[in-house]
């Protein structure tokens, strides 16, 4: 079995050889690192190649001429990745150091495993380990929304379709898996989120519960502040509501994408279908004001599988405001 790994670089230098370190020393080699700059303007490029050389690694080291975006560049070094499984890497994290040898294990004895995410800790810009409280029926830091049982679980098509569970940065794909992706994706959703839903689609996405690399976090995250300072109430709900509009016609256009990819299909067609059936009934009551359409709909059940008692209510709001 072929190993490969792809890492996306952008102005990365701050962390960047804390990153190579962890991946060069790993338990298990990997046959084949690849590394694509995005057009840094900072020293990355040149830590990348003083590394190598240093190093004496056979690493390729890809230099885009122009930007191309974290999923052109992901993408492009998707498209360069010979090996049966595809490690993806950010540029920022530490691995720990048997993250390879346990991942490449687990799809070893594992075949129906497409895609496999690991879990992982929260490290600073420092690298100081941090928590978060955990949220209860919540695995993997709170973004999988599911009581984890076993090590390796299998993760269904409507926790994915909801939001990806996991970065990139943990995850393992099959050969087979990245393909599809190549041929049909158009670079709208990240592509850890994308090759996590055509692995669902065939019952192929798995989450191993077992944190093998320190996640550095070294932003604050102000997005959605400026609607809460500046805007009224009313004002930031009816914002809500076109959002509310706008997310329930991007749920389409990606149940859509995953008809018309036609991978896996039939182990999920029904759901796929009555989905979109449920999605576009939604879209219809809010548009209209349809606010005892919405009541009956979920009073038959047409919620459930595909949203929530909140769902619901979150609705009858946007009618209230819209």
């Amino acid at each position: 079995m072929k190993i490969s790994l792809v890492m996306a670089t952008y102005n990365g230098a701050k962390y960047l050889n804390e990153q190579l370190d962890s991946i060069k020393n790993q338990t298990l080699k990997l046959d084949e690192v690849i590394i694509v700059d995005d057009v840094s303007t900072d020293d990355t490029s040149y830590l990348v190649e003083k590394y190598i050389s240093n190093h004496q690694l056979n690493w390729i080291f890809i230099k885009n001429e122009k930007n191309l975006g974290y999923k052109g560049n992901f993408k492009k070094g998707l498209a360069h990745a010979s090996g049966d499984v595809i490690f993806l890497c950010d540029q920022d994290d530490i691995w720990h150091l048997d993250k390879v040898e346990r991942m490449v294990e687990a799809l070893k004895n594992h075949p129906e495993i497409k895609t496999l995410a690991s879990s992982f800790n929260f490290v600073d810009g420092q690298g100081k380990p941090f928590s978060i409280e955990q949220k209860k029926g919540y695995a993997n830091q709170n973004l999988l929304h599911k009581d984890v049982i076993d090590e390796i679980e299998r993760v269904d098509l409507s926790l994915v379709k909801i939001t990806n569970f996991s970065q990139g940065c943990c995850m393992a794909v099959r050969k087979e898996e990245v393909e599809i992706f190549l041929k049909n994706t158009q670079s709208k959703y990240p592509h850890d989120w994308e090759l996590n839903l055509i692995a669902a689609m065939q019952d192929g996405c798995y989450f191993y519960n077992v944190p093998l690399i320190d996640y550095r976090i070294h932003d604050k995250n102000t997005i959605g502040l400026d609607d809460v300072i500046h805007n009224s109430h009313k004002e930031l709900m009816k914002n809500r509501t076109i959002k509310r509009l706008n997310y329930i016609d991007e749920e389409i256009e990606l149940l859509n994408y995953l008809k018309r990819i036609n991978i896996g299909y039939e182990y999920n067609k029904e759901y796929v279908e009555n989905h979109i059936l449920y999605s576009k009934d939604r879209k219809k009551y809010i548009k209209n004001k349809s606010f005892f359409s919405l009541i009956v709909m979920y009073l038959k059940g047409k919620y459930k599988g595909y949203g929530s008692f909140k769902t619901f209510v979150g609705d009858l709001c946007s009618i209230v405001y819209k």
